[in-house]
C-alpha cells in the first residue's frame, strides 16, 4: 500500500496526537484536528488532496455525522468514515443515510490501524 493523505478529527487532543503518530508511522500523511471548524476549513481549501476523512462521532458543537455531511457537500465522492468508541445500529443507519462510507469502532493498535486503512483504501 502506498501513502495516503488522511484528515483525522477528534475533540480529544491526546487521541489526535496518538492516532496521527500511528498513521504517520504507517507511512501516511495526516492532518489532525480537534475542532470540526478547523478540519472543515482545511478540507474545503484542498478537498482533492485527501484520500480519507476519519471523524469521531461524539464531539461538542458538530457531531461526526454533521461533519461528514459538510465534507460531502464540498466533495460528494469523499471517503468519510465515522469512528467511535461505541457504534450502535442507529449510528450506522444515520451514517449511511448521510453518505458516510462506514461507521466503525476506534482501532486501538498499530496493526488495527494498518488493517483499517488498507480496507478503506484498497486502491492505494
Amino acid at each position: 500500500m502506498t501513502s495516503a493523505r488522511i484528515l483525522y478529527l477528534d475533540d480529544e487532543a491526546p487521541l489526535v496526537f496518538i492516532v496521527k503518530r500511528m498513521l504517520e508511522r504507517l507511512g501516511h500523511e495526516v492532518a489532525g484536528f480537534t475542532t470540526a471548524e478547523a478540519a472543515l476549513a482545511a478540507f474545503s481549501a484542498a478537498p482533492e488532496t485527501f484520500h480519507l476523512v476519519l471523524t469521531d462521532m461524539s464531539m461538542p458543537g458538530m457531531n461526526g455525522i454533521d461533519f461528514a455531511k459538510s465534507v460531502l457537500s464540498v466533495k460528494p465522492d469523499a471517503r468519510v468514515v465515522v469512528v467511535s468508541g461505541y457504534v450502535d445500529t442507529r449510528d450506522r443507519e444515520l451514517a449511511k443515510a448521510a453518505g458516510v462510507h462506514d461507521c466503525i469502532g476506534k482501532p486501538n493498535t498499530l496493526n488495527e490501524m494498518r488493517d483499517m486503512v488498507a480496507s478503506l483504501l484498497p486502491d492505494l
